[in-house]
Parts: C-alpha cells; structure tokens; sequence
C-alpha cells in the first residue's frame, strides 16, 4: 500500500505554470470559486454581518484567491530549477501551501469584510484556514486526480498505437522503479536526470542532474535493472555512466577517463571496457 503511494506521488506530472498556463488558470479559479460560493454556499454565512453585498463579498474572496496565486506561482517560478522533473508529489505541495496561505489572507481582509469586534480572533483564524483547505483540497484532489488518470490514458494509448505501428520500435519509459537491498529505500529514477553511479562499499551513490542519491544496492543490481536503456554503460567495476552525457575521453594508463559536460566527476573506463565503450560511444554520440 506505502509503496503504491510513494510510486503514484513520483509519478512525472505536468508543469503547467507558464504565463500563458497561469492566466487561464487563474481566470478558472476566479470563476469557479464566485460561482461555487454563490450556487453552494459551502459554508453557513450571517448576512447582517457583511459590510458588502454576499456577491461583492464572494468576489472579493476569489480576487484575493487570484492574487495570491499569481504571486505563489511567481514565487515558484523564480526558485524552481530550470528542467527538473515535476511531479504529482510536487503539484500536491505546491497546491496545498497554495490554499494555506489564501487561508490566511481570507483571514487577514475579515475587518475589510464583516462587521465584527472579534475578527482578528484565533478562532476565525483557524476557521478560514480550515474552510479553504476543505473546500480547496478537495476540488484539487478530484482536478489533480482526474488529470493524472487523464494523462496515463494517453500515454498508454500512445504506446498502444506504437505497438501497432509498423515501423514502431520498444517503447521504453523515461522512469524505472529501481528496487534496492532496503524495500523503504526503493526509488523511482527519471533517467534523463541520470549522469552516472559509483559504487561505494556496500551502498551506491547516485549523481543526477540536480541530486546526489546514496542507496544500499551493488552496482550489478543497478545495472541489470537498467539493461533496457543502451546509453547506459557499465565502464568499470565500480562505475555505470550514462553515455549522452559524455563531453571528453582523456587516455590514461589505467584507460580512459570520462569528462562529464556540467560536473566535476570523472569516470574512469578500465582497459578491459574500452573496445566496448568505444563502440557504444561511437553509436550514442555520433
């Protein structure tokens, strides 16, 4: 069960958070939530208390929603790395701080809106959290869940349709499940983020792109798991490399050594690999 939710949360998910993508969002939450406060009235509301009409109040919620969105995604844009792979785990978070933080701004306009002595009380602090996280998670849970499901189909008829093509080669998943010696250890590895794995005594440490991994396996059960992929090669004893991102080969007297574009590691290639690495260097490179 745990790792069926772990494998479902690692799951790749569309980053949908450019300028474009935003404003039509934002247009939808704007709309969406004036008409859900209008036609549902989720939660039980005292009209004499409001200083504006009940329309003008449930616009004024949702601008705000809108703000405060536009400013979480600029936020997010300006700290998220360029290319790192965006998940279902990454959407759940970033959504969730979303509805907290408008949560807390519902909270702080309470004296722009009702005519209450008691407004910046804890109580009405807690219950404008709890009321955008309960309406807020759930439409997000059903949207995120509904899309996730949405873009699995296609994926799986896009990979149908390759089967059934006549020039159609192996589909093969940019992502593995990767089982180590430790099951709460397993991972899913994104392997266009790979550079290359070092054995290191009884773990193997892992470099990618944007990460370092150490995880309890040996380097011939990580490379048997990724035998499907043929940029990826087992240069020595201890090391596996992924070949697209080779930048230089330097001859040593133990081999080669692999300069890899963006990092500082060397891989070495033992002389008994080199007529192999060659080939495969030559077939992925050129």
């Amino acid at each position: 069960m745990k790792n069926n939710i772990t494998t479902y949360l690692n799951r790749v998910y569309p980053y949908y958070y450019n300028l474009r993508n935003t404003i039509i969002i934002g247009g939808l939450v704007l709309l969406l939530s004036v008409c859900f406060s209008i036609f549902f009235e989720p939660f039980e509301v005292n009209q004499g208390e409001l200083k504006f009409s009940f329309f003008l109040v449930s616009l004024i919620h949702s601008l705000l929603s809108l703000v405060v969105f536009f400013i979480l995604v600029l936020v997010l844009q300006l700290f998220r790395t360029n290319g790192k792979t965006w998940r279902i785990k990454d959407e759940f978070g970033f959504l969730l701080t979303l509805i907290i933080i408008i949560g807390v701004f519902q909270f702080l306009i309470r004296d722009f809106i009702y005519d209450k002595d008691d407004n910046w009380s804890l109580r009405y602090l807690y219950e404008e959290v709890r009321n955008t996280i309960l309406v807020g998670g759930l439409l997000i849970f059903i949207i995120t869940s509904i899309n996730a499901k949405r873009l699995n189909l296609k994926k799986e008829s896009k990979e149908k349709e390759g089967m059934f093509s006549k020039d159609s080669i192996p589909f093969v998943s940019n992502e593995i499940a990767i089982k180590t010696q430790v099951r709460l250890d397993d991972f899913v590895l994104n392997i266009n983020e790979f550079v290359c794995a070092k054995s290191d005594k009884n773990y193997v440490k892992i470099v990618l792109n944007n990460d370092v991994m150490l995880k309890r396996m040996t380097i011939k059960s990580l490379e048997d798991q990724l035998c499907s992929y043929k940029f990826i090669f087992r240069t020595h004893r201890s090391f596996i490399l992924n070949l697209k991102v080779v930048q230089s080969v330097e001859r040593s007297s133990q081999g080669y050594k692999v300069l890899i574009r963006n990092f500082k590691e060397i891989v070495p290639v033992s002389r008994a690999m080199i007529i192999e690495f060659d080939k495969k260097n030559r077939t992925i490179n050129n």
